[in-house]
């Protein structure tokens, strides 16, 4: 009776050994894998940041938040490599209001022009136009939804950089980009995909801050 007994004892702990067995299995391979995945993704990782990294800057200028930002890479690892990047000669650096990566190649006229444009008013200016003959700081700032002071400013600053030239209409004077090939193609040196989409803006719609948000 004991024995028959103890063989049925046997015989339930045998199964519910089988049946954790079949329940824990994939659990234990889900830790496993987790484990691997943890330990390999980031050897795997790094070269990929070092690599996507110079290519992003050799492509064209950008600032280190941008660079970040497009990267996909951690601030600090972002910070390790363009040390390095810029230790070997592979890119250049420009510290000032913005820290600028940019490919040893990069002209100094087109370096100036990029951080000429990250002032949002200006490149709006610019793009503006760009697309049109001349036209009036009244026209630019109600196109472009800046402050009249700012589009002002951005005037006379381009004006001195000789990017625009200006009509004088009494009583207002009109302003307009003389050479607009040139500077078309220090926008395809400096933001490609912003000269890439050029075509799909227009003074009507969209409007340069919703154009400039998209294909900045």
């Amino acid at each position: 009776m004991n024995v028959a007994k103890s063989n049925y004892l046997i015989e339930i702990s045998e199964a519910e050994m089988v049946a954790i067995i079949e329940l824990t299995a994939p659990l234990f391979m889900l830790m496993i894998l987790v484990s691997a995945m943890t330990t390999i993704s980031p050897q795997k990782i790094r070269p990929a940041c070092g690599e996507s990294i110079l290519n992003i800057v050799l492509n064209r200028p950008i600032t280190f938040m941008k660079l970040v930002s497009e990267s996909g890479c951690a601030t600090e690892t972002v910070e390790k490599y363009v040390k390095t990047h810029i230790k070997s000669n592979l890119i250049h650096q420009k510290k000032g209001k913005f820290r600028i990566f940019y490919s040893p190649n990069l002209k100094k006229t087109q370096l100036e022009f990029y951080e000429l444009t990250l002032n949002p008013t200006i490149k709006a200016i610019i793009l503006i136009l760009l697309k049109s003959k001349t036209l009036s700081q009244v026209e630019l700032v109600a196109i472009s939804d800046k402050s009249n002071p700012s589009i002002s400013r951005g005037l006379k600053l381009l004006m001195n950089k000789k990017i625009i030239r200006r009509n004088y209409h009494a009583p207002f004077s009109t302003y307009y980009i003389p050479n607009k090939k040139y500077i078309i193609s220090m926008l395809n040196k400096t933001n490609p995909v912003l000269a890439t989409n050029f075509e799909h803006f227009d003074l009507c719609y969209p409007k340069p801050s919703i154009f400039l948000s998209v294909f900045q």
